[in-house]
């Protein structure tokens, strides 16, 4: 677990704040409790816990030609990290573009802890740690964009962004 500065402090409520990457986060003191402790329970974590799945990286302008056949297309991808060690149901859960390009986690998917999924752009069948986006056109501009990833509600957990650098092709989040 990624803690910011001024690590954790109890709130007027008894709630526990946790600083996690750039956004922060109110919990319940138990459920801040089993957080720092590190307990393994095997349920999924709920979306209240969603903060624990971040975008860990961006390939936006594989290697190659730009051509549309779906073996390159795939070589774009984003990726989610689980940086918990319980799993988390992303059932729902959303990527999206500054274009609005939509990806939604299928119903039932669980990101396994301290696990990393790979969405791939192209279209193919989904696996366990590889989804796939099903589009037949490139979602991440070589030139720049933004990656949201996105709570079933529309919530925005974390965000990526980038320009274009010369002799680069994919960025860590």
């Amino acid at each position: 677990m990624f803690i910011g500065p001024g690590g954790n402090r109890p709130t007027a409520k008894g709630e526990i704040l946790l600083f996690v990457r750039r956004f922060r986060t109110l919990f319940s003191a138990g459920t801040a409790a089993v957080l720092l402790a590190g307990t393994a329970v095997l349920a999924p974590l709920t979306a209240d816990a969603a903060i624990t799945a971040v975008l860990s990286g961006i390939q936006y302008d594989p290697p190659g030609t730009d051509v549309r056949t779906n073996a390159q297309i795939n070589n774009e991808f984003i990726t989610v990290r689980n940086i918990s060690t319980r799993p988390i149901n992303l059932s729902g859960f959303r990527i999206l573009d500054v274009a609005n390009h939509v990806f939604v986690f299928p119903r039932g998917y669980v990101l396994p802890g301290r696990s990393t999924v790979i969405v791939r752009t192209g279209k193919n069948r989904n696996r366990a740690l590889t989804l796939y986006w099903n589009s037949g056109n490139y979602i991440w501009n070589n030139t720049g964009d933004t990656a949201r990833f996105q709570t079933p509600a529309g919530k925005t957990i974390d965000t990526c962004s980038y320009k274009a650098v010369t002799g680069r092709y994919r960025l860590a989040c």
